[in-house]
């Protein structure tokens, strides 16, 4: 039962990655490159790219903290298990909720919205 467990987490937890980093980037191709929007846009695909991995490494962390949980016959290791898993899902509450609240302020502004043309001023270097 706990091999069949192991092979089955592993499964599951080894795509995760494949269908986590299946978005596209933010539209940012009409951005100059040295004006402002161009670094926002830079810092946005930095982010769209970190997120999702975030969350991939909050589920491994609450899995790890299951299978710990399941696995270990004594009671510390039992407690260390469970405090993996509440901390794995504060941590993905927390990021999950700051995704939303970014998502909520670009769609509230139509930050990402390609029809809007945004003067900003240009930064030379």
């Amino acid at each position: 039962m706990k091999k069949n467990l192991m092979v089955l987490s592993g499964l599951v937890l080894g795509s995760m990655p494949l269908m986590a980093l299946a978005q596209n980037a933010s539209g940012c191709d009409a951005a100059r490159p040295g004006t402002i929007q161009a670094v926002i846009c830079t810092i946005g695909n930095i982010l769209d790219t970190i997120i999702p991995i975030l969350v991939v490494l909050g589920i491994v962390y609450f899995v790890w903290g299951v299978v710990t949980y399941v696995i270990s016959s004594d009671e510390e290791a039992k407690k260390a298990g469970r405090d993996r898993m509440i901390f794995g899902i504060i941590g993905l509450v927390v990021i999950v909720a700051m995704w939303g609240l970014v998502g909520i302020v670009v769609r509230t502004f139509g930050l990402k919205d390609s029809s809007v043309d945004v003067s900003t001023p240009t930064v030379n270097f």
